[in-house]
């Protein structure tokens, strides 16, 4: 019994044309760019929240000053 004739190996290769993989690169990086934007909208949403708490005024004990 000859290696091809084998029940092991795959009958043919599987194709895999240039458009297939041209569109699967486009989604992975849309994702990520789309990923990456909602980092940076929820760490200046967190970093906004806590600039704005910083600037009310306070004694070193917490109480305010007004």
């Amino acid at each position: 019994m000859s290696p091809r004739s084998s029940i092991f190996a795959p009958a043919h290769e599987p194709v895999r044309t240039e458009r297939v993989r041209t569109r699967l690169d486009r989604a992975i990086v849309i994702s990520l760019l789309v990923m990456g934007a909602l980092n940076l909208f929820v760490m200046a949403d967190q970093v906004g929240a806590a600039h704005a708490a910083t600037t009310i005024p306070t004694h070193a004990c917490g109480a305010p000053l007004a």
